[in-house]
C-alpha cells in the first residue's frame, strides 16, 4: 500500500537545463520598437478611416437609388392612369401628389403634340416637394390615340 507521503505520489517539478550560450553573449528577447509600433497605428488608422468613409457613402447611395426609384414608381403609375383611362388627354400641363414609401411625391405631368397627330408625348416629373426645382426623377413616353 501506498501512503500519502510516499516519493511515488509526491509532485516532482521538472528540471530544465537553461539553453546553452557562448561565453561573454546574453540571449536578447527582442519585441517591437515604439516606432514600429506607432507606425503600425498610423497605418490601421488610415485603413479604418478609408473603411468609415466607404461605409459613409455607401449609406448616401442606399437612400438615393430608394428615393429614385420610389419616384419612377410614382412615375409608372401616372402613366398608368392615362393609359387606363382609354380617353385621348388635352396638351398641357397637370400636377398633383402621389404617396409612395411614406412620403409624399409632387409630379408635374406635362402632355405635348407630336409630328403625328395620332400620338402625344407625355413628360412625367417627380420632384420630392411641390415647389422644388430639382426633379428626383422623369420619365418620357408616348400615349397613341384610343381606337
Amino acid at each position: 500500500m501506498i501512503s500519502a507521503n510516499s516519493p511515488s505520489t509526491m509532485f516532482h517539478p521538472i528540471k530544465t537545463s537553461p539553453i546553452p550560450v557562448a561565453p561573454g553573449q546574453m540571449k536578447r528577447c527582442r519585441g517591437f520598437t515604439l516606432l514600429e509600433i506607432l507606425i503600425t497605428l498610423a497605418i490601421l488608422t488610415i485603413a479604418f478611416a478609408s473603411i468609415i468613409t466607404v461605409s459613409a457613402n455607401q449609406s448616401v447611395n442606399v437612400a438615393y437609388l430608394r428615393d429614385k426609384t420610389l419616384a419612377h414608381w410614382v412615375a409608372m403609375n401616372q402613366m398608368t392612369e392615362l393609359l387606363i383611362r382609354n380617353q385621348w388627354p388635352p396638351t398641357g400641363k397637370q400636377q398633383g401628389e402621389a404617396e409612395m414609401g411614406l412620403h409624399k411625391w409632387h409630379w408635374v405631368r406635362t402632355i405635348a403634340k407630336t409630328p403625328d397627330d395620332r400620338v402625344r408625348q407625355v413628360e412625367i416629373a417627380i420632384y420630392r416637394e411641390r415647389g422644388s426645382e430639382q426633379t428626383v426623377t422623369r420619365l418620357v413616353s408616348f400615349l397613341s390615340q384610343p381606337i
